[in-house]
C-alpha cells in the first residue's frame, strides 16, 4: 500500500512540474480581444481608443512611413546550444561510484540536465533521483523562479509521503 502512495504522490509532483511552464505562460498573456487589467488599487492610466489608420482622400495623400530597415544579415537558422562544460574529476569519480543503473540513468540525461544536477545541493540531488526522467528534463529547463516553486512542491510531496 505504501508503494502505491509513493507512486501517487510522485505522479502529483510530475503533473505539477509538467504544468508549471504552461501556467506561468498563461499568467503572462492576456486573452485575445481583451485588455490587460491591473490589480485593484493600482494607478494605471485609462485605456485610450485604439488607433485607426488615417483614411486617404483625394485631397489629402496618405502619409507614407518608411518600412523598418531589415538587418543586413538576419540569421534564419536556430542558434546552436552552448557546449556543456566537461565534468570535473570529482564529479566523474562520484558518478563512477554509483550503482550501474544510476550511472545509466545519469548518462541518459541531456547535457543540460546533467549540468543542472551538479548545481543542486546534496538534499536536492537525492530528491532529483526520485523524479521521472521527463520531470528531470523539465526541471532543468525551468527558470530559477519556476525551479524554486517546483522544488517546494516536490519537497512537500516527498515529506507527505514519508510521514
Amino acid at each position: 500500500m505504501h508503494k502505491h502512495l509513493n507512486t501517487f504522490g510522485l505522479a502529483g509532483v510530475a503533473i505539477a512540474l509538467a504544468t508549471t511552464p504552461a501556467m506561468v505562460a498563461a499568467q503572462d498573456q492576456t486573452m485575445p480581444g481583451t485588455t490587460a487589467q491591473s490589480a485593484p488599487g493600482m494607478n494605471t492610466p485609462p485605456a485610450s481608443k485604439p488607433m485607426t489608420p488615417p483614411v486617404a482622400t483625394p485631397e489629402t495623400p496618405t502619409p507614407q512611413t518608411p518600412a523598418p530597415a531589415a538587418p543586413a544579415e538576419a540569421p534564419m537558422q536556430q542558434q546552436t546550444p552552448m557546449p556543456s562544460p566537461q565534468p570535473t574529476a570529482d564529479q566523474i569519480a562520484q558518478v563512477e561510484s554509483w550503482p550501474a543503473d544510476k550511472q545509466a540513468s545519469y548518462s541518459a540525461l541531456s547535457p543540460e540536465a546533467q549540468n543542472y544536477f551538479w548545481t543542486l545541493s546534496e538534499d536536492r540531488q537525492d530528491m532529483f533521483w526520485r523524479l521521472t526522467d521527463g520531470d528531470k528534463e523539465t526541471l532543468s529547463k525551468l527558470t530559477d523562479a519556476q525551479r524554486e516553486t517546483a522544488w517546494a512542491q516536490i519537497k512537500t510531496k516527498l515529506d507527505a509521503l514519508s510521514s
